[in-house]
């Protein structure tokens, strides 16, 4: 199928309603809804490619995309006709022309999520969608200070999917994780150049049973060199995690924001 012309685009998303990214044969995915709602516009093939494969009920504020279409398009007709065709629960950030060879995947060096936590007795009345709502009170400074022997270049097996077996190594480089509060509100964030299938919400799951009482500082990098999966417990429920930046070659790496995102 020749399709010559390759559009670069930042797209959001609420995934509670969304089976994942990738597109998967009868279940409701925002791979299929792109490429549905493109293909309505230019009324032929069309072709979508993410950097991220986020998981059902993942959020994102940055995933960037690759729409390779037969026919040219005007970037900013083409970006305002896909987001009125798209559903409500898309959002085209932004569209602009690629290069021929550019790939959201696989030239991608960095990408940075969040992942939200409310932490209170009191119900998230207006963001049990987009966050974990944790009881007991969570100590920050000693989940920050867990997370200090995770950064670097490590093998993170026990960090991975149970369920899931990864095609490639499962070595990965963490350049920083970020756990702030400000109330009710914690976030955190963790910036690397790549992360396998559940990884953040595994290592977010581990650092909220530190900050519960539950596991000792040193724990996450105990579990780290461990290689085993089991050693790492359950992992962070999907509804808190959002994909928010991904830079490509010849761009800065992602930073951790200095102000949590507050519900």
């Amino acid at each position: 199928m020749n399709l010559p012309h390759r559009y670069r685009l930042i797209i959001g998303y609420d995934g509670t309603d969304f089976h994942g990214w990738q597109h998967n044969e009868g279940f409701r995915t925002v791979q299929g809804e792109l490429t549905q709602a493109a293909g309505v516009i230019v009324g032929g093939p069309v072709e979508v490619e993410g950097s991220s494969r986020t998981d059902a009920g993942v959020h994102a504020l940055g995933h960037l995309v690759r729409i390779r279409l037969a026919t040219e398009v005007d970037v900013y007709q083409f970006q305002h006709s896909l987001q009125g065709v798209s559903p409500r629960d898309i959002e085209v950030i932004d569209c602009v022309e690629a290069v021929s060879d550019w790939h959201p995947r696989f030239h991608a060096i960095g990408k940075r999520y969040l992942y939200r936590i409310w932490n209170s007795p009191r119900r998230p009345l207006f963001g049990e969608r987009t966050c974990w709502w944790v009881r007991p009170e969570l100590d920050c400074e000693k989940m920050q200070k867990a997370s200090e022997g995770l950064i670097g270049r490590h093998d993170f097996a026990a960090y991975r999917s149970r369920s899931k077996q990864e095609r490639d190594d499962t070595v990965r480089t963490l350049h920083q994780i970020s756990v702030l509060r400000h109330g009710s509100s914690v976030s955190i964030q963790v910036v690397g150049d790549g992360f396998l299938y559940r990884m953040v919400r595994n290592l977010v799951g581990v650092l909220v049973e530190v900050g519960r009482g539950l596991r000792d500082v040193d724990d996450p990098t105990r579990i780290l060199a461990s290689t085993d999966r089991q050693q790492a417990g359950f992992a962070a429920p999907a509804p808190g995690l959002f994909l928010m930046e991904v830079a490509c070659r010849g761009e800065p790496l992602p930073q951790c924001l200095e102000q949590p995102m507050t519900l």
